[in-house]
């Protein structure tokens, strides 16, 4: 009998733990702390290799360069638009290759999402250029993944360095009937 009560109270322990682990929570990201530290890193880096004419900084919180701003006749993204992009995402300021549409930005394989869904990085980017445009975006941990450790490339408060052309959204045509 008495071995059968420091069972149950083992058991109540360890379930107690768990219950206890369970609903711990992580802390919560500040952004606007973590900002500020990744900002610096990319101002040190493009002032020390004298990039910093190349690029300007976003009062959002973001460096970016116009290669080419697209035809005037093209569409600007919207956050609820569906884009079709060639990119080429490296951590900044290594240069580490950590994911691509291709090997190069002018290969032929794209990728379709919803601009909304992306990384706050590029919801606020991309609509600086138009469809056939082309940026290069270094973000800023706070508007990239954050405190995630995505792969063993991309750890947590990674900034990024992204080669973006917006490619025309090829969509099929419904027939109507009359």
């Amino acid at each position: 009998m008495c071995n059968m009560l420091k069972i149950r109270n083992l058991l109540l322990v360890v379930l107690a733990s768990c219950l206890y682990m369970a609903c711990k929570t992580d802390p919560l990201y500040d952004k606007e702390a973590q900002l500020p530290s990744d900002l610096a890193k990319i101002t040190h880096y493009l002032d020390s290799t004298k990039q910093t004419a190349d690029f300007k900084k976003d009062p959002r919180g973001f460096y970016y360069q116009v290669i080419n701003i697209g035809p005037d006749t093209g569409k600007t993204a919207l956050p609820d638009d569906s884009i079709r992009v060639h990119y080429i995402g490296r951590t900044f300021p290594e240069g580490t290759l950590f994911d691509s549409t291709a090997t190069s930005i002018d290969d032929t394989v794209a990728t379709k999402l919803k601009l909304a869904d992306a990384i706050e990085g590029w919801q606020k980017g991309i609509p600086l250029i138009k469809v056939g445009g082309r940026i290069r975006l270094l973000i800023p941990a706070a508007l990239g993944y954050q405190n995630r450790r995505i792969s063993t490339i991309l750890l947590p408060n990674t900034n990024l360095d992204f080669d973006i052309r917006l490619i025309p959204l090829h969509t099929k045509k419904v027939p109507t009937t009359p």
